[in-house]
């Protein structure tokens, strides 16, 4: 395998596998439901099923801390071998797990502590994975190489739909459940096995010439960063926004304003899902030739046009009109997305690179991202509009409309006090 390909195909695996235990927690949550709770209040176990898997959203930031610092003190190799294996074990480990019928109490407060660890493994993960493949890469192709980490994580998405539809089916044994947390064990073996034959990125080795040398604490990090911390959060947020509207807060939505089956609704949106994920590659193409920046504000302005429309389409309940409207969602959202890994990268120096991104974007994605299917089920219960979906992107879109204009003076000032001619070697 030629080098450039098994640094894609480390940061592949283990990117789709962080998606796929992570989405497939969340779509098993009711069977987690009437199997890790007491069965006298199934509403409220539901819920505290669904509490467990935002749970892990909250922790993600930690994460980014974590598997940051080891990135960027010991190279963003370690972090990804590291990473694997702890995304691997917790998920694993809920395919073994006793039931609430078996041990009572001690069954629920193992899932959670399974589901804690995995959300903290995520916050290094994908941002890791992230920046090890745009170091590699050669200079006209970083942003399509970060686009297509994130494709990657589409690929994982559908894994887990496609694992959580077999669990379903009425012919399945009743542990059949566990099957797809089991498989994760195997595929990750062969991930670290991967991301144990590949060399570290010759930024950061450059950057650590002197073994002596004592990493930035994060404390100074955020002061010498403030800026590119909060305008890799702003972006974050708008990622957030732009996943969680199509992709999981749609599901709820049809059942407000359309008379569609849940298969067909659940159809719609995977369609969505491929969209979006040809559309990360489309971006990351189009950011090398033309810019991040034109890219994505492009998309902010499009946003702002195309929101209210989109809506108006599903909310027609016509099938074609409804697919129309998520697709314009998805190519909104893929385009956007696209052309971010790289860009939120350039913003920091090797040295403090893995923890600033992974930290802000993901402080941004948690946030917007765990906050935007809550927010919308209850804003419109309470004023009954249906348009608040579409007010919520153009509030998105704000933010992120600033922060990616402000980028383009950071990224120069990273350049200059690095003394490049670009931001991702030093």
């Amino acid at each position: 395998m030629k080098k450039q390909g098994k640094n894609f195909a480390a940061a592949f695996i283990g990117t789709a596998l962080e998606f796929y235990d992570f989405a497939l927690f969340g779509l098993l949550a009711p069977i987690f439901s009437t199997l890790f709770f007491p069965k006298e209040d199934p509403i409220a176990a539901l819920i505290a099923s669904y509490c467990i898997f935002a749970a892990g959203f909250l922790i993600r930031p930690l994460g980014g801390i974590f598997f940051g610092y080891i990135g960027d003190t010991f190279g963003r190799k370690k972090a990804m071998v590291i990473s694997i294996l702890a995304v691997v074990i917790p998920t694993s480990v809920i395919g073994l797990l006793p039931t609430y019928s078996q041990i009572g109490l001690l069954a629920p407060i193992a899932l959670s502590l399974c589901r804690l660890l995995q959300g903290l493994c995520a916050g290094g993960e994908f941002s890791g994975a992230a920046i090890f493949v745009i170091e590699h890469a050669k200079e006209d192709r970083r942003y399509f190489s970060g686009s297509l980490v994130t494709a990657s994580s589409v690929v994982g998405m559908l894994a887990a739909s496609s694992m959580a539809s077999l669990c379903a089916l009425e012919v399945m044994p009743s542990w059949g459940w566990r099957v797809p947390f089991l498989l994760s064990f195997p595929i990750g073996l062969l991930g670290f096995y991967i991301r144990k034959n590949t060399q570290e990125t010759a930024a950061f080795n450059k950057a650590h010439k002197d073994p002596n040398e004592k990493p930035e604490s994060f404390l100074d990090l955020i002061k010498n960063n403030f800026s590119s911390l909060l305008i890799t959060f702003g972006i974050g947020c708008f990622i957030g926004v732009l996943y969680y509207v199509p992709f999981v807060f749609m599901g709820h939505y049809h059942t407000l304003v359309t008379s569609l089956s849940m298969s067909t609704t659940l159809f719609i949106i995977t369609l969505g899902l491929v969209v979006y994920m040809f559309c990360l590659a489309l971006a990351g193409h189009m950011a090398d030739k033309f810019g991040p920046q034109k890219v994505m504000l492009t998309i902010v302005f499009a946003t702002l046009i195309l929101s209210y429309p989109a809506f108006w389409l599903i909310q027609s309940g016509q099938l074609s009109l409804v697919i129309q409207g998520e697709i314009i969602l998805s190519i909104l959202a893929g385009l956007f997305v696209g052309p971010a890994n790289g860009l939120t990268a350039g913003l920091f120096d090797v040295k403090g690179r893995c923890r600033g991104v992974s930290f802000s974007l993901s402080l941004g994605i948690s946030l917007f991202g765990g906050l935007t299917p809550v927010f919308l089920v209850y804003i419109i219960n309470q004023t009954q509009l249906l348009s608040w979906p579409a007010v919520w992107m153009i509030f998105g879109a704000l933010i992120a409309g600033i922060s990616v204009a402000a980028s383009s003076k950071v990224q120069k000032k990273v350049v200059i006090k690095l003394g490049l001619t670009n931001s991702y070697a030093s």
